[in-house]
């Protein structure tokens, strides 16, 4: 295959498994919310529920976007940050 060829199946197959890690990061965040609500953190203030939601969903996404621990921590961080706010 020539070498633009290759690129398009590579590109193609890293979309895919980008897509693949947001499902799963979205199933991911949906457990995480319904278990929050679901009484485990009944003693948690909306403020503490909203940083856990946010920490989970940060850390997720900055996995997706970078593969990495310091993109997951970062956006976790910020993630809760905002969450708290909420």
């Amino acid at each position: 295959m020539n070498q633009h060829g290759s690129r398009t199946i590579a590109s193609q197959t890293r979309k895919r498994g980008v897509r693949a890690a947001l499902r799963r990061a979205a199933i991911g965040l949906v457990a995480v919310g319904v278990l929050a609500q679901a009484g485990g953190c009944a003693s948690m203030s909306r403020s503490q529920k909203g940083a856990a939601v946010g920490a989970a969903a940060g850390g997720a996404l900055g996995y997706v976007l970078t593969g990495g621990p310091i993109g997951t921590i970062g956006g976790a961080v910020v993630g809760g940050a905002i969450g708290a706010h909420r």
